[in-house]
């Protein structure tokens, strides 16, 4: 009597275990669904950052030898990323950054230069992110397209700016940066992005046409 008791009980213990492990597995299985789902359809990336745009300094020959000292200037950034190719251990997209500077100052020797000047770069192109589903993924990226500068209408001794205002110009970018993984669709985002670009309307004959606008930047990202 006391041993089929003990084999019913043997019996049950092991329904019972084989039953929790099957819950178990299931319960695992669906969570990598969930997760492999989740991978797969988190294909579009918008990011939000702020950072300080740097240009470089110009030389100006005449009227008299001089030059002019750029300041950084508080920068917004909003970028859209759209993958195009998944190959697990990397990931490449099609990303649109849309880069705006409100003032970038302005101090020289001349006092023909504007005061300041706002800036705005949409340079699209293509991003490559190495183990995108890792929880830190480092990338680079390259692009080209338009940067549009805003002279003031005041120069550099606050008398009215009698010089074209409004200029257009051609741009390249390239950089990288990296992504911290928060949570499975939200992550933190550093990145050094640099703009070169043709320069704005200085009012003078500087001896470089074109400028570096290295843009230092940190955010968040969002994946959906």
């Amino acid at each position: 009597m006391t041993t089929m008791l003990g084999f019913r009980l043997v019996v049950v213990s092991r329904q019972r275990l084989t039953r929790g492990l099957l819950m178990i597995g299931v319960a695992l299985f669906s969570l990598l669904v969930v997760n492999v789902h989740q991978g797969i359809a988190q294909k579009r990336e918008i990011g939000l950052l702020l950072g300080g745009l740097s240009t470089s300094d110009q030389t100006f020959r005449l009227p008299t030898p001089g030059s002019l000292k750029i300041r950084t200037g508080l920068t917004y950034q909003a970028n859209y990323a759209q993958r195009l190719v998944n190959a697990r251990v990397a990931a490449l997209y099609f990303e649109v950054p849309f880069v705006a500077t409100p003032s970038t100052t302005v101090q020289s020797s001349n006092v023909l230069a504007p005061r300041n000047y706002a800036s705005i770069f949409i340079t699209p192109g293509l991003k490559v992110k190495l183990l995108p589903a890792a929880s830190v993924s480092p990338y680079v990226f390259a692009g080209g397209g338009y940067a549009r500068f805003a002279e003031s209408d005041s120069r550099s001794d606050n008398q009215p700016n009698t010089g074209p205002k409004g200029t257009n110009r051609g741009a390249v970018d390239f950089g990288g940066g990296v992504d911290i993984k928060i949570i499975p669709f939200l992550s933190l985002r550093g990145e050094v992005r640099d703009f070169y670009s043709g320069t704005p309307r200085f009012n003078l004959p500087a001896l470089d046409n074109r400028q570096h606008n290295l843009l230092i930047s940190g955010g968040f990202v969002v994946r959906f």
